[in-house]
C-alpha cells in the first residue's frame, strides 16, 4: 500500500463492492483547454484534403546518404545528425532534418505504379544544432508535393490522335495550392509575399522564399533535375513546398464580417505599365491597391510582355481595374480621377510608365 487510493480499494473490498451505491459524478465540467497548434494542422488536413490533395505518412528516419542527395550544405555528410545507437538498417540511421527529403522518398517509391501525385505531410524536422545540448530542437512543418500531369488521364484528354496530352503540374500549380492554403486559414492577400530565390543546389531556377506576415514561412519551386533523378523520379516536373506551421498560426480566430454585395454596377478599365525588370508584379499591384483605396475593388494582372517595342531590361505588366461603389453609381470624372491618381503613384513608387 502506497497511496491512500489503495487503502480505500482495500476496504471497499473487504465490505463488498455490490453493496456500495453507485453514483454519477456530478461537477461542473472543466474548461476545455485549446491547442491552437493541434487545431492549425487539423485544419491544414482538411483544407489540403478537400482541394484533392492526399495525405502520406513517411519515416522520420532515413540516412546520411540520403540527405546528400538533396546537395544542401546544411545536410552535407559533415553536418550534425540525431542519429540512432542501434539502427536496424542503415537506410533508418538518421532523423531527418527536412521535409523535403521525406516527400522526395515518397514520390520516388510511388511514381513506380502511378503517373500522377499530389501529396502532403504534416511532421516534425529534428535539428540538433538548434537544441539544448541534450535533445535536438524539433520544428512542425507541412510539404508538399505535387508531380505528373494536372488531370488525371482519360478518354478526354488522353494523348491520341485527337486529343493532346495533359500538361504537368508546374511552379504555379503549387503556388495555387500555398496560396489556398494560407487564405482558407484566414490570412489576405498581402500578408504572403513570394520571393523569387533561383537555387542551384536542391531547387533549380523556379524557386521561391515565402513569408508571411513579414516572418519566413519556408520555401517552394521545382526540384533541380539532378537530384530528382537520384530518387528515381522520372523525367517530369516535381513541385514541392516546405512550409513552417509555427507562422500559420492564428493567435486567435475571427469571422470574416461578410461585405454586402454592391447593387451598383462596375467599371472595368485596363492599364499597362512599363517597370524594369526588379519590379515585381507584387509590388506594382500594391501600389495600384494603395491608390485606387476602397473604390477599387479588384485587381487582376492578365499579361505580361517583353520585346519590340519595350527596350531591354523592362516589360510591360497590363492590370485589369475594377471600380464599384456600395452606394452609388461611378461617374465618369470620379473614374478618371482615381485612374490619374493610380497613375501618379506608379509613377513615383516604382517609376511605372503608362503604355498608349
Amino acid at each position: 500500500i502506497r497511496y491512500p487510493a489503495d487503502l480505500t480499494e482495500e476496504v471497499a473490498r473487504m465490505i463488498g463492492y455490490d453493496r456500495i451505491n453507485t453514483t454519477l459524478i456530478d461537477d461542473v465540467l472543466p474548461t476545455q483547454r485549446r491547442n491552437r497548434v493541434l487545431e492549425t494542422e487539423e485544419s491544414i488536413r482538411n483544407i489540403l484534403v478537400g482541394i484533392g490533395l492526399q495525405e502520406t505518412v513517411n519515416y522520420p528516419l532515413t540516412s546520411r546518404e540520403n540527405h546528400g542527395k538533396l546537395r544542401d550544405a546544411t545536410m552535407s555528410a559533415d553536418a550534425p545528425y540525431v542519429e540512432l545507437a542501434n539502427p536496424l538498417t542503415p537506410e533508418r540511421s538518421t532523423l531527418r532534418r527536412s521535409l523535403v527529403l521525406s516527400t522526395l522518398e515518397n514520390l520516388g517509391r510511388n511514381l513506380r505504379f502511378v503517373d500522377r501525385l499530389a501529396t502532403f505531410e504534416v511532421g516534425r524536422i529534428y535539428l540538433p544544432e538548434r537544441g539544448d545540448g541534450v535533445l535536438p530542437f524539433e520544428e512542425r512543418h507541412v510539404a508538399i508535393g505535387l508531380v505528373g500531369p494536372r488531370q488525371i488521364a482519360s478518354f478526354y484528354n488522353s494523348a491520341d490522335a485527337d486529343h493532346a496530352p495533359a500538361a504537368e503540374m508546374d511552379f504555379f500549380d503549387l503556388k495555387g495550392v500555398v496560396e489556398t492554403l494560407v487564405h482558407a486559414l484566414g490570412f489576405k492577400d498581402e500578408d504572403v509575399e513570394f520571393t523569387a530565390h533561383p537555387d542551384t543546389n536542391t531547387f533549380g531556377p523556379r524557386c521561391a522564399e515565402i513569408t508571411l506576415k513579414g516572418e519566413p514561412l519556408g520555401i517552394m519551386g521545382e526540384i533541380h533535375p539532378t537530384v530528382r533523378a537520384s530518387f528515381d523520379i522520372p523525367a517530369l516536373r516535381t513541385c514541392i513546398a516546405d512550409l513552417r506551421i509555427a507562422p500559420l498560426v492564428q493567435p486567435d480566430w475571427s469571422v470574416e464580417p461578410m461585405a454586402p454585395i454592391s447593387t451598383y454596377p462596375p467599371v472595368v478599365e485596363d492599364l499597362a505599365f512599363e517597370v524594369t525588370e526588379e519590379v515585381t508584379a507584387r509590388r506594382l499591384e500594391k501600389a495600384i491597391r494603395d491608390a485606387g483605396g476602397d473604390l477599387l475593388v479588384a485587381v487582376e494582372l492578365f499579361d505580361i510582355y517583353r520585346g519590340d517595342p519595350i527596350p531591354v531590361g523592362s516589360k510591360s505588366m497590363a492590370y485589369r481595374l475594377t471600380y464599384q461603389s456600395t452606394d452609388r453609381s461611378l461617374s465618369e470624372k470620379e473614374v478618371t480621377k482615381l485612374r490619374q491618381r493610380i497613375i501618379r503613384t506608379v509613377e513615383n513608387v516604382v517609376s511605372a510608365k503608362l503604355r498608349g
